[in-house]
């Protein structure tokens, strides 16, 4: 691996982070713009626009990228996402509200269980059909080119129930409270108001917000492609299987900003914004993305050649972490508090998985880790 991977990584890295950052931001204004209802915008466009970095690494890697390893790329970055969701980004939350818990007034989480059940629940079936398909016997494999079409109608029908739900409970006024404080001024209006330019931040033109969504989407696409080829390099170079590599780098790139603002609003004290993001994210996680990988590659999760199933392995454990939340919302979630410790429970995993692969790494060997 040379300097030059490196910097591209970096670059990558960045660009898709301020990209996705941009890009949140600017799809929330066009919400706003299109007369969308408060909730709407929040939960539903805020999940979906951070959603998109990670969604694109797959699409780019499969669909554009025809090398060996790009399957293996594309459902890594797949499988991640809904897994450090519902693990690693889960037990920072639990960690930011413990240690924040004096300036935030109460050691536990405030939430909207019916809404979080809601989108758990959605999670679980959805992301639990995806791990079915991938465990079918090669004599049923022609199954999934059937079932693969369900995904996409059934996040609509996601969309479709979030949108119908009235809001008349006090829980429900103050998650809309919460998305309203946490919308920001359209970046672009307020770096061009810096400048002299007579724009308005709070209440920018409509074309300012389309340059935003179209240059920060166009952001997003180049990081991917990078990213996608930095991680065929790196797996080619060290002899690793690239569905590992991309597990464990492709999050760590796609999700910073959804980890970031998360975290940022529970330290606010702003938890149901914060958990509804990342459930949200979740929901979408398990059926768009999944979609190009059921449809597009062979979508095999199990064991490798060298006998390390890491991708049905990461695949169970986002299962088992959305599990556990879903039983914590059911069983302790009482007036709407959840303890921290449901968020730690499912977020333990994740420290779990990289120490059975840093094991698997050592008493394997590099090579015994490559699918080629």
């Amino acid at each position: 691996m040379s300097p030059l991977d490196i910097v591209i990584v970096v670059v990558a890295f960045v660009v898709i982070v301020v990209g996705a950052e941009l890009f949140t931001n600017g799809v929330e204004w066009l919400g706003v713009r299109l007369g969308m209802s408060e909730g709407a915008t929040g939960s539903i466009l805020a999940a979906f626009g951070t959603a998109t970095p990670e969604t694109m690494i797959p699409i780019i890697a499969i669909v554009f990228t025809n090398t060996p390893d790009a399957d293996e790329i594309g459902v890594g970055a797949i499988l991640g996402a809904p897994f450090m969701l519902g693990t690693l980004v889960m037990l920072l939350i639990g960690a930011t509200a413990f240690f924040m818990r004096k300036r935030r007034g109460r050691d536990t989480l405030h939430v909207d269980t019916p809404h979080a059940l809601r989108d758990m629940s959605f999670f679980l079936v959805m992301y639990g059909l995806a791990v079915a398909l991938a465990l079918l016997p090669p004599p049923l494999h022609p199954v999934k080119a059937y079932v693969g079409w369900i995904f996409v109608p059934a996040y609509f029908l996601y969309l479709f129930l979030v949108l119908r739900t009235p809001k008349t409970t006090a829980v429900d006024v103050e998650e809309e409270a919460e998305g309203r404080e946490a919308f920001d001024d359209l970046t672009f209006a307020t770096y061009l108001a810096r400048f002299g330019a007579r724009v308005v931040p709070r209440d920018p033109a409509l074309w300012l917000i389309l340059l935003q969504v179209i240059v920060s989407f166009a952001a997003i696409v180049l990081g991917a492609r990078l990213f996608a080829a930095f991680v065929e390099d790196v797996s080619q170079a060290f002899g690793l299987n690239a569905l590992l590599v991309s597990l464990i780098l492709a999050p760590l790139a796609t999700e910073l900003p959804e980890a970031a603002n998360s975290l940022v609003w529970t330290r606010q004290g702003k938890d149901i914004i914060a958990l509804g993001n990342v459930a949200g994210a979740m929901v979408f996680q398990s059926t768009i993305p999944v979609t190009v990988g059921v449809l597009l590659t062979a979508w095999d999760l199990g064991p490798s050649s060298a006998g390390w199933p890491f991708g049905l392995m990461t695949a169970l454990f986002a299962l088992l972490s959305g599990a556990l939340i879903w039983v914590q919302l059911r069983t302790r979630a009482k007036d709407n508090a959840l303890p921290l410790s449901a968020l730690v429970l499912g977020g333990s995993l994740y420290v779990v998985f990289i120490a059975y692969t840093l094991w698997a790494v050592h008493t394997g060997g590099t090579s015994t880790l490559s699918l080629r």
